[in-house]
């Protein structure tokens, strides 16, 4: 795992500045490519073919191709042999060659090959041309910024800005998009200029002409309707699994595990120690803050199960001013999703003793772990009780229990189908539109703006889908890439921390895709098809129990140890008005919970005052 950047101009770029801001996500070297008005940079995290033969920028053996390459290629062996038979001699042991000879040999073909997470760039010196692509799942991040005769890009924000040619403006998009879903959607950022390139697509640059294309190579909903049985079904996805285990094991350095207790995560224990060489290490954390109600007893009865060397971290939050300033920095963009915290606590204790995890995010989108996915197994009942709405708003307090289910059935009521699927997929409030905190200018200008057309999108692609599939799949392109591989990104890689994800292999996501959401969801029960696949590998303990975890208790904070951080940085924040005040205080007296808004509205601040940005 490693950090890229690069840029067409022929301004003055530093190439270095580019890569010491990124350094973090590679400590064990660094070094770049320059030609005429070209730069490649990396930094280096060492997983596979440690030797120094396997640094980048790495050219290929005509000659021709220049790569600079984040991720892992998971069957990158396999690719290996393909090449060799068709004449390739390679001289290292990384999957960064094979990268670079396979694009040699299969140009653009080699982007759908790949099975693994990455972000890459390679330049073309006989066309001059350079490709940068991305993953087709979005694990892994990509950035871009073109202007005039200007093409710059990395794997964070910072490595753009870093180039000292970038106008600093806010996109109004971004912002609402993120005061909405607590994060900005597909290719938006809160850079005017800067883009995120999607998953599954790939930008085509033309040195010459200074033009550029976007394609896709690969998107996560094309794919065939599987036939198989439930029994078949389960079957395949035990294999599917457990080949995929497999395959993330690789690795020149010791692989650990996140274990966090529940069937994810135990299910990668319970084949990762079938197959991994040596007695694996798997780590599990009890913060200061969980009131105890954690998964740590969990985690060490599978730990002493499958015989792993275990290690329980407790994480103190105590100074969480600090800790919040330190995670902002590395996210570049306001990010409000509280649970970077624990990620970032539990990653800088293994900082420079591990490189890399192994943990389940994906399994829960992909088999209907959520409520909500349970709740659209029964659409039609819900969607006839959302008609009285208004009438239980009245009747059910907002400190309610059922306050959940009311939010869903809000959901349902809405005209606009889009923002029916928005609404149930997010976890912002329902009843109240955040622009309305802003000064009428920048409320106005929000106003013409539509946050929810990203979902708007993805609901006109699977409209012929069921509302469990169709919940599945929007997750798939919208909450796994933009807000869950954001933030693992962000705060594993701040502390130089690789983190792989089972759950995402190709085959196994494209077949699991495929089949019936009745194979997921069944009567009251997630997880159906999964359960059934692990029954006899995960301990029926784990299978069956119930479901523990914990909420960052920002809310909390925000009234106790971060209280007049709060105050003393939005009262002195362009965002301050009298209704941003009421919420503070409404917060602070317990008379209404406005946690959510005010840990965003709280991280627009810092974010406004460290990037000098105005509204």
């Amino acid at each position: 795992m490693c950090g890229i950047c690069g840029y067409v101009s022929e301004k003055n770029i530093n190439i270095e500045e580019m890569n010491n801001s990124i350094a973090h996500r590679g400590p064990d070297n660094q070094e770049f490519f320059k030609e005429k008005d070209i730069g490649l940079g990396h930094t280096r995290l060492s997983i596979l073919d440690l030797r120094d033969e396997s640094n980048q920028p790495m050219v290929s053996r005509s000659g021709r191709y220049v790569l600079v390459y984040n991720g892992e290629i998971y069957n990158f062996i396999e690719l290996k042999k393909e090449l060799e038979e068709l004449g390739v001699v390679f001289s290292r042991h990384s999957d960064t060659e094979v990268v670079l000879e396979g694009f040699e040999v299969w140009g653009r073909d080699l982007f759908e090959k790949l099975n693994g997470m990455f972000a890459f760039s390679i330049y073309d010196k006989e066309l001059n041309k350079i490709y940068i692509v991305r993953d087709r799942f979005g694990v892994k991040p990509l950035y871009y910024y073109s202007y005039g005769d200007d093409f710059i890009f990395g794997s964070e924000i910072k490595a753009i800005l870093a180039s000292n040619i970038v106008e600093k403006k806010l996109d109004y998009q971004g912002l609402y998009e993120y005061l909405h879903f607590a994060t900005t959607l597909g290719e938006t950022t809160f850079y005017e200029n800067i883009k995120k390139l999607e998953p599954g697509y790939y930008i085509e640059y033309s040195i010459d002409k200074r033009e550029y294309s976007i394609d896709k190579y690969k998107l996560n909903y094309e794919v065939t309707q599987s036939t198989d049985s439930l029994d078949d079904a389960i079957k395949n996805i035990r294999e599917l699994f457990e080949a995929s285990v497999k395959r993330q094991l690789v690795s020149d350095v010791p692989v650990g595990i996140f274990l966090s207790g529940g069937i994810d995560s135990t299910a990668i224990t319970a084949y990762a120690t079938k197959h991994y060489k040596g007695k694996i290490k798997t780590f599990s954390a009890g913060f200061d803050y969980d009131g105890g109600d954690n998964e740590l007893p969990n985690a060490k009865f599978i730990a002493e199960h499958f015989d792993t060397e275990h290690h329980e971290l407790s994480i103190t939050g105590d100074n969480t001013i600090k800790i919040l300033e330190e995670v902002n920095h590395y996210f570049d963009q306001p990010f409000g999703d509280a649970a970077n915290i624990p990620l970032y606590l539990m990653t800088k204790e293994l900082k420079g003793k591990e490189k890399v995890i192994l943990q389940g995010d994906g399994g829960d989108e992909l088999f209907a772990g959520y409520h909500r996915y349970l709740r659209l197994h029964h659409y039609k009942s819900f969607k006839f009780i959302s008609k009285f709405f208004f009438l239980m708003q009245k009747a059910i307090p907002t400190s309610s229990s059922k306050y959940r289910g009311l939010r869903f059935l809000f959901a349902l009521n809405q005209k606009d189908p889009s923002k029916e699927m928005a609404y149930i997929l997010s976890q912002e409030m329902f009843d109240e539109d955040p622009a309305d905190y802003f000064s009428s200018k920048v409320k106005n200008r929000l106003k013409k703006i539509n946050p929810f057309q990203r979902y708007q999108y993805f609901y006109n692609k699977f409209e012929k889908l069921d509302p469990v599939n169709r919940a599945l799949f929007t997750d798939m392109n919208i909450i796994l890439p933009d807000l869950y591989f954001e933030k693992v990104d962000r705060a594993t890689m701040a502390n130089s921390l690789e983190i792989r994800v089972p759950f995402l292999d190709n085959e196994l996501v494209e077949y699991a895709m495929s089949l019936p959401s009745k194979y997921k969801v069944r009567g009251k029960e997630k997880k159906y098809l999964l359960k059934k696949a692990f029954d006899g590998v995960v301990p029926d303990r784990i299978l069956y129990g119930p479901k523990k975890g914990f909420g960052v208790p920002f809310q909390y904070w925000l009234k106790t140890s971060m209280k007049d951080f709060m105050i003393e940085n939005i009262r002195g924040s362009e965002i301050y008005n009298n209704d941003i005040e009421l919420l503070m205080q409404e917060h602070i007296a317990g008379k209404k919970d406005n946690g959510m808004i005010l840990w965003k509205l709280l991280n627009l601040s810092l974010w406004l005052k460290k990037s000098g940005i105005s509204l």
